[in-house]
């Protein structure tokens, strides 16, 4: 099991509401030259794969100097013939050859998204029962914006709870109202 599973917390609350997860493989390349020269997220309407960067036009040290590194995430595990497929998809996408790749790595991580099943509600309090709060992507949508604080089990709503002011040694933070009143 992944060390950020949640399935300990369905386990533990199971009125928690934790939705399934999705597998996502990264495929690392390293390119003679950067394909599209600009720190730029590209996505694939087609589905092919979930989005790909130049990781190098974003931080140029990510690559040795003469080189670009681009990754590539696609939804589910790496299988026989899935990178061929991907290179074909990012000749497509970026407009150049891929022959010339390498291929660095290849990560796959277990339970890396929620899966976003419909109806899904795009945020969720991150309070579940009385004195038990839950925090992570699935509690709002499932991608990285799902980790911006909208709606964080911030301690200061949690000590709240339990009667406290903040953490011991805790900075002060600027207490904001919830939308949902929670």
């Amino acid at each position: 099991m992944p060390p950020h599973s949640v399935r300990p917390l369905a386990a533990l609350l199971p009125r928690a509401g934790v939705p399934a997860y999705r597998t996502v493989t990264t495929y690392y390349h390293v390119a003679p030259t950067s394909p599209l020269g600009e720190p730029t997220l590209l996505v694939d309407t087609r589905r092919r794969f979930l989005n790909t960067c130049v990781l190098s036009d974003i931080a140029p040290g990510h690559a040795p100097r003469g080189h670009a590194l681009v990754a590539t995430s696609v939804l589910g595990g790496d299988a026989e013939g899935r990178e061929r497929e991907v290179r074909g998809a990012l000749r497509e996408a970026y407009g150049t050859g891929t022959d010339g790749w390498d291929l660095l790595t290849v990560r796959t991580v277990a339970d890396a998204l929620p899966a976003m099943a419909p109806p899904q509600p795009l945020i969720r309090t991150s309070r579940v029962a009385p004195g038990r709060y839950a925090c992570g992507d699935h509690r709002a949508t499932g991608s990285v914006q799902g980790r911006w604080p909208r709606e964080p089990a911030r301690p200061g709503r949690c000590c709240a709870t339990w009667g406290a002011e903040r953490l011991p040694g805790a900075p002060e933070t600027p207490r904001r109202p919830h939308p949902s009143g929670a």
